[in-house]
């Protein structure tokens, strides 16, 4: 009975995990990151493979995409493909722990990543951020299987992990690093057989390298041409206060002023007091040889945590790249190393009660997630206005990309005026409205104020000079919608 439940537990967790993620998929709004996914994903793979090459990200996820709207493409259906992934990490993170440490560290790692608001919010969103995370984890996990055991299956499966993770997100690379290096420090110290372990390493390594050769120059070009750059606009060069938030968004997602004050602290005090937890077992266990595979598997999940994290930042400030979502690979062995220290809590009692108490503060965060509107409300706005269009309108977008989500709601519902650029400039605003002055009655008027695609309102201003106001409608996350009146008006 015990062994029958200890092969349960690890199937419910999963199915938890499934049911946070699937629960409420379609009750937020499609936003403009997910609404290009669509897009892209709607295009002839030729199209797609062009238009992603100018693009910011590899093509593997919107490929993927391509296959799975033939099921529909509604929220529901374009966002479940990501919530696969995100139980896929967590499955993939039972694992892992499991190999590094034991099944109560791995059944308390699977928990906590099935019930982290960060991972629940990411999983539900039509984007690659989960499947890169599930992608790196595993290679971490074959990893660690193929130097231990020494399988040439293994050593393929890490291969086909990290390619699929390269082209799924190139922070990819960022735990691929941490990866080699583990591999080589595990072969020098004789933990694996040097000979053929190097040798199976290097081709694994050579093959991962050769299999992203083609898209190699295509990101090169990406970086050089400005590639990533709304991060340097809408966020900038991270602070050493970024990777104490970080810390914080890990330890209980995006919207941690969503818990009350009491629940939050205890969240980070829990945290931290098992990060310490772990970190004070593995520097004692350095004299204790039953206490070695402890130890390294401690370093294992800090190494994979802190130094592609500390590598990201420091390149940050050179080309700013670092943001949260971003960085989700690196979450599953930050649960590991937790539930690590857990383990070493001396009292079984204490044990109990600060995983209760831990799994009920992120339970309570999901549902505090659900209660509260994240996601720019699209829907909103789109029947809003398409059931007040009239012939002889047009919509007008600032920033410009925000037509995307409109577009998915009511696509051909209202003609779209894409002259605005970003950054917008007078002479292109100018150009936009005589082109409107001419050609429409009237013109909605998408506006976010004090988005970096024109922050100091050119638009607005122009728009509000040379037309008149019928009506101004604020939605959440969307802005102002603004109908302005032309013909007649100048």
């Amino acid at each position: 009975m015990r062994r029958r439940l200890e092969n349960l537990l690890p199937v419910m967790v999963v199915l938890l995990a499934a049911l946070v993620r699937f629960w409420g998929l379609a009750r937020e709004s499609i936003w403009l990151d997910e609404a290009t996914s669509i897009m892209i994903a709607r295009m002839d793979v030729r199209t797609l493979i062009v238009w992603v090459a100018a693009d910011i990200h590899p093509p593997l996820y919107y490929l993927l995409l391509h296959a799975w709207i033939a099921l529909g493409q509604s929220e529901f259906v374009v966002r479940s493909l990501s919530v696969l992934f995100g139980v896929g990490t967590v499955a993939v993170t039972w694992a892992l722990a499991r190999e590094l440490f034991d099944s109560r560290v791995a059944l308390f790692s699977a928990l906590l990543l099935a019930l982290s608001p960060l991972h629940v919010f990411y999983s539900q969103e039509a984007r690659m951020y989960v499947a890169a995370a599930m992608w790196s984890t595993l290679g971490s996990y074959l990893l660690l299987l193929a130097l231990r055991r020494g399988s040439r299956a293994y050593w393929l499966g890490y291969f086909l992990a990290n390619t699929l993770a390269l082209y799924t997100h190139y922070f990819a690379a960022f735990a691929l690093l941490f990866q080699a290096l583990y591999a080589l420090l595990h072969i020098w110290k004789g933990q694996a057989r040097p000979t053929p372990a190097l040798r199976r390493w290097l081709r694994s390594t050579v093959g991962i390298g050769i299999a992203f050769l083609p898209w190699l120059p295509t990101l090169v070009r990406q970086v050089l041409g400005g590639g990533g750059g709304w991060v340097e606009r809408a966020i900038g060069r991270p602070s050493a206060m970024s990777l104490v938030d970080t810390w914080l968004q890990f330890s209980v997602g995006l919207e941690g002023h969503l818990y009350p004050a009491a629940l939050r602290r205890a969240a980070y005090l829990l945290f931290a007091a098992l990060l310490f937890s772990a970190v004070i077992a593995a520097l004692n266990s350095r004299k204790n040889a039953s206490r070695a595979g402890y130890r390294d598997g401690v370093l294992f999940c800090i190494g994979s945590v802190v130094l592609p994290l500390g590598l990201i930042w420091l390149l940050s400030q050179w080309k700013p790249m670092y943001t949260i979502r971003y960085l989700l690979a690196f979450l599953p062995p930050y649960y590991v190393c937790a539930a690590a220290g857990l383990r070493n809590l001396r009292w079984k009692g204490l044990q109990l009660v600060t995983a209760f108490a831990l799994l009920l503060i992120l339970a309570a965060g999901v549902w505090y997630n659900y209660q509260a509107l994240q996601k720019p409300d699209w829907r909103s706005a789109t029947a809003y206005v398409v059931a007040r269009v009239q012939p002889g309108d047009v919509g007008l977008f600032s920033p410009r990309w925000n037509y995307k989500p409109f577009d998915y709601y009511a696509p051909g519902r209202l003609e779209l005026d894409l002259d605005l650029p970003v950054l917008t400039t007078a002479e292109a605003a100018q150009a936009a409205v005589n082109d409107i002055s001419q050609r429409f009655k009237r013109v909605w008027f998408f506006w976010e104020e004090d988005h970096y695609g024109d922050p100091q309102g050119i638009a607005k201003r122009l728009l509000d000079q040379r037309f008149r106001v019928l009506e101004t409608t604020q939605f959440p996350g969307v802005g102002s919608v603004i109908l302005y009146q032309v013909q007649g008006v100048q």
